[in-house]
């Protein structure tokens, strides 16, 4: 028990660094839909769409690792808590397993719904590689509601996505606040 007893006075600032993190990630997550996307919405040319991609990779580079990273970092802090000497600091362990569960079911949900749907949405730039297309040229009507349409829908699935951080923060909060 040498490891576990110099890891347990650590622990809460471990925890509490994670849920204030969590609170961050998922008001990033939260600004693509409330701001980001309705300023794209505004472009009127067929740059709209490389920028609504542009905005989802790098947004990509930053939560999906994050995500995964502090999916597992919740997993082990919650066997760590689950193994800890009081027994009623032990039963909180449930919190940081539900936090866990909730950022790991971020990862498939963006490969069932938003990857697809972006991948729909960049072929709405049919003209996008071809000599003497270019980018600022405007959208026809059909390709404009189209792609408003498909934002509209890619809100909705990220703003589960961007919940699932929210859920896990309330949870890992709940656990750091010892009830």
């Amino acid at each position: 028990m040498g490891v576990l007893d110099t890891i347990y006075p650590v622990l809460p600032y471990v925890q509490w660094t994670i849920t204030v993190c969590l609170f961050i990630a998922t008001g990033v997550a939260w600004c693509f839909i409330l701001w980001i996307v309705p300023i794209i919405k505004l472009n009127k040319s067929i740059s709209a769409v490389a920028s609504l991609l542009e905005v989802s990779k790098r947004g990509g580079w930053w939560l999906d690792p994050t995500n995964a990273t502090f999916a597992f970092m919740l997993a082990i802090i919650s066997i760590l808590v689950s193994r800890h000497p009081d027994p009623s600091e032990a039963a909180l362990w449930k919190y940081y397993a539900v936090s866990s569960a909730a950022l790991f079911n971020v990862a498939w949900w963006e490969r069932v719904f938003i990857f697809p749907l972006e991948d729909w949405i960049a072929a709405l730039d049919k003209e996008k590689g071809k000599i003497g297309a270019s980018s600022d040229r405007w959208m026809d009507a059909t390709t404009g509601s189209a792609l408003h349409r498909d934002m509209d829908k890619w809100c909705r699935y990220h703003a589960v996505r961007a919940t699932m951080p929210l859920i896990a923060g309330l949870s890992a909060l709940t656990g750091n606040m010892r009830w």
